[in-house]
């Protein structure tokens, strides 16, 4: 039987949501905002215009070519501007990307698009290796590229709660932001153009090309002290260094370089070690006698360190042919907090307790090469291949094995606890031309092929993490968990570009896939766009997906142990998954609508907006924690030893457990206001509003609860950003209003890992960023800036988990940390 609140989301599916009801209210007030704040200076430039015409202002020069851009995603048609482009597309420059004050690809993204989401979680590795939303769907619906090509996935695998569970995504953080020209996002249903998993959109990273131009930052910032936590020795400093450099190769080739380095210390938002003794609701008291009251610093963000380089190149062979490559490697050290064991666990060797640290040493490479080109018939033609190589070593440190101490006197208090390893080989063979059919546009052809070779594998830990139930924090992946596991994929795909009129634009595309292990799918999209007026079009897409399961949510394993809980998470494709009751992994298929507008009804206004739907069948979502004879047989059946303190043991897998629908609207608008000699400003709002709800809930009882609050809440049901970006000749602005809708994540009774269950929830929120900045010579300019100006912090928890240190949400999508302080140079050379 569902449960009430699943069975309430399950019937208002049908109904009409309240984001249906609210969208046009929000983006009309959006628009109201911007002409109203503008109509004034707008008029009296009109007024003065028979004068002199002013000079077109570094905001104008911004707003007026924006949706001039050629774009390359979305399409296969040459030369396509952003304002033809007849599916939602989001372009991203790097300047807007270092206007945000922030170091990390993630948190700048987050800033600038509504759509997209990244939270920071306190806790395991997936804190450590972050995954991207978009539009409130799982980071396996996203498809990331670079240049065009596939990126591939993390060997990480984020099997911690939160909004980003069971992802393993492509990890943006390994590309440096020094080497980026633009990004171009396609909100939009993409597996019939570029491949099964781009379910909820596709990010196209566009590298630097100029064969002279360089430029080298440096940035230093950290957060205020803790509100929470009396101990203020970290606070999240970080410093930041990028540089890139292009070099000329022959008479048209270049070559492209770029570095960052980054360093970001812990956070402590950790609250007080306390426990309760009467379940959920009842006047929590210190767990044990201690000198520090806070012990544990497990709320907070991860230390982490890397330093990530990348290469883009081409080289011209003939007037007709061109060779080029893409290169990335990077290395990261990542360590997190787990929570505070008291002096009882091992008195002897830590007569004061202990709080074990996780650890994690990555190793990531990535190489395109491929050549392209023109025959003489005009036919365009480009091969490539990419190998992309992902390498991620975990252990833990300040623990202790206390089984093995027990039955040998000794323990290591560090460990090796093992490895994942994700390598994929692509290969792509393209082709496309254009033929007049003397309609009002050349009829254009793209098609082509593409194979995929990926494995996936965990290594064992080292002997002592695997003895007995292993050490406190992380048990060791034992010998069973243990293997590589690998899959092939074909695909061919044709994409049809015409235009039956001058003013409406159609276009077709045909993907067709085979896994060696999940078998065939055909693909379809359709998109049209009808240009109303010069000023005025309307556009529209329909596609179906699929989506394989990854190797990563096939046979994941490892065992999550706790102070006083454990809980093994099982290969789901096994026979002791199917002890507790799970069954084989089936493949997603996705229906994706879409239908918005294009408009510049005033001079130096752009608006664009676009509701979409997006129905995910079979979705691929997590038991919850199982107990019982069913879960202790699985326990046995894969071999897993827990201590012998755990009561209440319990098992997870996951399962095509249900149907989802997620409905919303992406809305954005851009003005230009000059002020003559008192400078000029672009403003911009931007707009995302959805919500999810369930379908069909396919699993036998249902979700519980707190499965089910992943997949549906735990993303912002809205999320507007309001910017000011200013420009007054050596001076420069941004002060930006970002306001989230309601995210809340339904979590277990932390005193019995299950029933009754309780909601956090974070209410609404307006974050203020701002950023000044100074060209102080032709080459130098420095900035200063304050991210969450107000010091904002998010609603505090009710529901804490283990020892009540969570005084803050982990999930909370702008953060739990306050106010960030920064400083930056940057030279351009």
């Amino acid at each position: 039987m569902q449960n009430k609140r699943t069975q309430q989301r399950t019937r208002t599916a049908a109904d009409s949501t309240p984001m249906e009801k609210t969208a046009p209210r929000a983006i009309a007030l959006a628009v109201a905002a911007l002409l109203a704040s503008h109509a004034a200076p707008g008029l009296a430039q009109e007024a003065a215009a028979g004068e002199t015409a002013p000079a077109e202002s570094k905001a104008d020069a911004s707003v007026s070519t924006a949706m001039d851009k050629v774009i390359v995603t979305g399409t296969r048609k040459v030369g396509t501007r952003l304002r033809d482009s007849a599916a939602p597309i989001s372009v991203v420059d790097a300047s807007d990307l270092l206007q945000t004050g922030s170091s990390s690809l993630f948190d700048a993204m987050t800033a600038l698009v509504p759509s997209y989401n990244s939270q920071s979680l306190s806790g395991r590795i997936g804190a450590m290796i972050r995954s991207v939303q978009l539009r409130g769907l799982n980071p396996n619906h996203v498809l990331v590229l670079v240049n065009g090509k596939r990126r591939h996935n993390t060997a990480s695998f984020a099997a911690d709660t939160g909004p980003n569970q069971y992802s393993a995504p492509a990890d943006l953080d390994l590309i440096p932001v020094s080497a980026i020209d633009h990004i171009e996002i396609l909100q939009d249903g993409a597996a019939a153009q570029y491949g099964s998993d781009a379910i909820a959109g596709v990010i196209n990273i566009i590298l630097k090309s100029s064969p002279s131009d360089g430029a080298a930052s440096l940035m230093a910032g950290q957060h205020g002290h803790s509100k929470i936590n009396p101990h203020h020795e970290h606070n999240g400093l970080t410093r930041d260094l990028m540089i890139d450099k292009g070099i000329a190769l022959g008479r048209d080739g270049f070559l492209h370089w770029s570095m960052q380095a980054r360093d970001h210390d812990f956070t402590n938002q950790t609250g007080p070690d306390l426990v309760t003794s009467n379940g959920f609701g009842s006047a929590p008291v210190q767990r044990s006698p201690s000198s520090d009251p806070y012990p544990s610093r497990v709320s907070g963000d991860p230390k982490s360190r890397f330093v990530n380089a990348a290469v883009n190149a081409s080289l011209r062979l003939s007037a007709e042919a061109e060779a080029y490559a893409v290169a990335t490697a990077a290395h990261r050290d990542a360590e997190a907090w787990q929570n505070w064991r008291t002096p009882t666990k091992a008195p002897t060797v830590y007569p004061l307790g202990f709080s074990p640290l996780t650890t994690v040493k990555e190793d990531d490479y990535a190489l395109t090469v491929g050549v392209k080109g023109v025959t003489a018939s005009g036919w365009r033609w480009d091969f490539s291949s990419v190998y992309g190589h992902d390498y991620v070593e975990t252990g833990g440190e300040f623990t202790v094995n206390r089984a093995l101490l027990r039955d040998t006197g000794s323990s290591p208090t560090s460990f090796y606890d093992g490895s994942y390893t994700f390598k994929q080989w692509t290969n792509n063979a393209d082709f496309g031309k254009s033929f007049d059919m003397g309609w009002s546009a050349p009829l254009s052809v793209a098609l082509g092929l593409e194979w995929r070779h990926e494995s996936y594998g965990i290594g064992a830990g080292d002997p002592g993490s695997r003895y007995d139930f292993g050490p406190d924090g992380f048990q060791g992946y034992a010998l069973n968990d243990a293997g590589t596991h690998s899959r092939r994929n074909i695909a061919a795909y044709v994409d049809l570009g015409v235009k039956p009129a001058p003013q409406w634009q159609v276009s077709v595309a045909v993907r067709g896939e085979k896994f060696s292990d999940f078998g065939n799918t055909v693909n379809g999209k359709l998109t049209s766009r009808y240009e109303v007026a010069p000023t005025f079009a309307v556009r529209g897409t329909v596609s179906n997906g699929f989506r394989a399961p990854t190797l990563q949510e096939e046979f994941y394993s490892a065992t999550n142990v706790g102070p006083t809980y454990a809980d093994v998470m099982l290969p789901t494709n096994t026979a002791a998954a199917a002890l507790a009751g799970a069954k084989m992994l089936e493949p997603e298929k996705s229906t994706n609508l879409s239908i918005g507008i294009v408009a510049t009804p005033v001079p130096r206004l752009n608006l664009t907006a676009d509701f979409y739907q997006i129905a995910v069948r079979n979705r691929i979502v997590g038991s919850g924690v199982i107990s019982g004879s069913g879960a202790n047989a699985a326990i046995v059946a894969h071999g897993s030893v827990l201590d012998s303190s755990i009561t209440r043991p319990t098992v997870s897998y996951l399962t095509n457990g249900a149907d989802t629908r997620s409905r919303g609207v992406d809305a954005t608008a851009t003005y230009a206001s000059n002020f003559g000699d008192l400078g000029s400003v672009k403003w911009s709002a931007a707009l995302n509003l959805n919500h999810n709800v369930f379908t069909n809930i396919k699993r036998v009882g249902g979700l519980n609860p707190a499965a089910a609050s992943q997949i549906i809440d735990a993303t912002p049901k809205s999320k507007l950003i309001l910017g000011a970006n200013y420009f007054n000749g050596d001076w420069s602005g941004n002060l930006r209003a970002t306001r989230y809708g309601t995210t809340e994540l339904t979590v277990s009774d932390p005193d019995t890992g299950a029933a009754p269950y309780h909601t956090n929830r974070i209410n609404p929120a307006t974050i203020f960023d701002l950023d000044g900045g100074y060209q102080l010579t032709s080459n130098l300019t420095l900035n200063a800036g304050i991210k969450n100006l107000l010091n904002r912090f998010p609603d505090k928890a009710i529901s804490r988990g283990f020892s009540q240190p969570y005084v803050y949400p982990s999930f909370s999508p702008f953060g739990f940390n306050g106010a960030f302080y920064y400083a930056k140079a940057s030279y351009q050379f």
